[in-house]
């Protein structure tokens, strides 16, 4: 294996590697991950969405589930 040879595959591994950077950094500013901050403030929205859909009686009946959670989570909290 002469010198021009080994100089050839060296830049060929560069160049490659420099693409495979480049794909990699554009598919991932096409596709960004939206912050923490972002999806809290999403599921915040959708929980207010949820409440104002529920009637009254809807309302009264997940309150009463909670409670009884709450109740059960204290009795197996005191054993």
């Amino acid at each position: 294996m002469n010198t021009k040879e080994l100089k050839k595959i060296v830049l060929g591994i560069i160049v490659i590697t420099g693409f495979m950077a480049a794909l990699a950094y554009c598919l991932n500013y096409m596709n960004p991950k939206p912050n923490v901050l972002e999806e809290l403030e999403e599921k915040i929205k959708k929980v207010e969405q949820k409440e104002i859909i529920l009637t009254d009686k809807e309302k009264e009946l997940e309150q009463k589930s909670t409670e009884k959670e709450w109740e059960e989570v204290d009795k197996s909290t005191d054993k």
